[in-house]
């Protein structure tokens, strides 16, 4: 159990670190990927909603920080969406990569959907439309890209907590 809190840990940062320093530059039709999205929905898949919810959170936490804006925001945004997520999965079979990138897709959409209304709604007349056509779906698509990778790290990363712990039990 601390090695899995320790290495999510190392996740979580190493995922902020990259999403505020490297994905301003790797950049399509200048839309940069969220990968903060993708490591939750990929966890709260691949875990449980308890997880999910933990990760989600502090994932959100660690965008509140980087953004500069209202801390907890993105955190109860990261949280809601593990939460769900993570209660999702049960009838799922979550060795599939194929899941985890529809949900990284419909979750980038909902997510930042969420994000734009907030940030709009009180500045500027709403124009959706746009935002979601020039941004959102394009950053959807980026996002379920990017979870094929994340997909296949935070697995191998799982598989060998759980055999790790099922060693540790025999003794």
């Amino acid at each position: 159990m601390k090695i899995r809190v320790i290495a999510y840990s190392i996740l979580i940062f190493l995922t902020a670190l990259i999403q505020s320093t490297i994905a301003d530059s790797i950049k399509i039709y200048g839309v940069k990927p969220n990968i903060i999205i993708v490591v939750t929905v990929i966890v709260a898949l691949l875990r449980n909603e308890t997880e999910g919810a933990v990760i989600g959170f502090l994932c959100g936490l660690m965008q509140d920080a980087v953004s500069g804006r209202v801390i907890g925001f993105y955190a109860l945004l990261g949280l809601y969406l593990g939460l769900i997520i993570g209660k999702s999965n049960k009838k799922l079979n979550k060795e599939n990569v194929l899941i985890s990138i529809f949900f990284t897709f419909i979750s980038t959409i909902i997510y930042e959907s969420i994000v734009y209304f907030f940030a709009t709604v009180l500045r500027a007349p709403l124009d959706f439309v746009h935002s979601m056509k020039n941004i959102i779906l394009i950053e959807a698509i980026y996002n379920s890209v990017i979870s094929i990778l994340v997909f296949i790290i935070v697995s191998r990363m799982n598989k060998r907590f759980e055999e790790y712990e099922k060693n540790s039990r025999r003794y």
